[in-house]
């Protein structure tokens, strides 16, 4: 279902796809040098079709994120920072869209419910920010209209992962996996 990056091969890989899916959109390049939590999506197949990572939040306004839009000034990210991170670089190649997106949903249900997280931040593109809301049904809030962001307009929006993974009997999508994580999330 995934492979988790460890090796420069990995990594490699894991930004074709992202940078591949990016230029495809006319986005502008975004790598991360911090410490995050990076992962290859596999079809049934088993060929690396798509990437999401993961990245501490913290709640100043030295985090990227929050200079794109201040999420550190929303309360219920305040009470307990430690229970949100962000997601970047989720991508699918383009001829393996469709029936992959629940692969790599599913990543995040597992990864958010294996450590405990509450919330996502999320800068979203606005056709997908409408596909988990509408076909997927995941509970997601935006917190500003949309805003022009690195080549796309983009939805700030909260995914309340809490919501997610104690209900998983109302998304019939998830991918159920024996596949585990192997070390705490990225906080420094």
């Amino acid at each position: 279902m995934y492979i988790k990056v460890e090796t420069l091969a990995d990594l490699n890989t894991f930004n074709e796809i992202w940078m591949e899916c990016w230029l495809e959109k006319g986005y502008m390049l975004d790598p991360t040098f911090d410490e995050t939590d990076r992962f290859i999506i596999l079809d049934q197949e088993n060929r690396e079709i798509g990437t999401i990572e993961f990245k501490s939040y913290l709640p100043t306004k030295q985090n990227y994120i929050n200079t794109v839009f201040p999420f550190h000034e929303i309360e219920m990210l305040e009470t307990n920072p430690m229970k949100v991170i962000e997601i970047d670089k989720v991508s699918i190649l383009k001829k393996y869209r469709g029936k992959n997106l629940e692969r790599l949903l599913s990543l995040f249900v597992h990864y958010t419910e294996f450590y405990q997280m509450n919330y996502c931040v999320v800068l979203l593109e606005r056709v997908f920010y409408r596909a988990l809301r509408n076909v997927y049904k995941i509970p997601i809030e935006p917190v500003a209209d949309q805003m022009y962001y690195k080549g796309d307009y983009v939805i700030p929006a909260i995914i309340h992962s809490h919501e997610v993974y104690t209900k998983k009997e109302d998304y019939p999508w998830i991918i159920h996996s024996n596949q585990g994580f192997e070390r705490k999330p990225i906080y420094t």
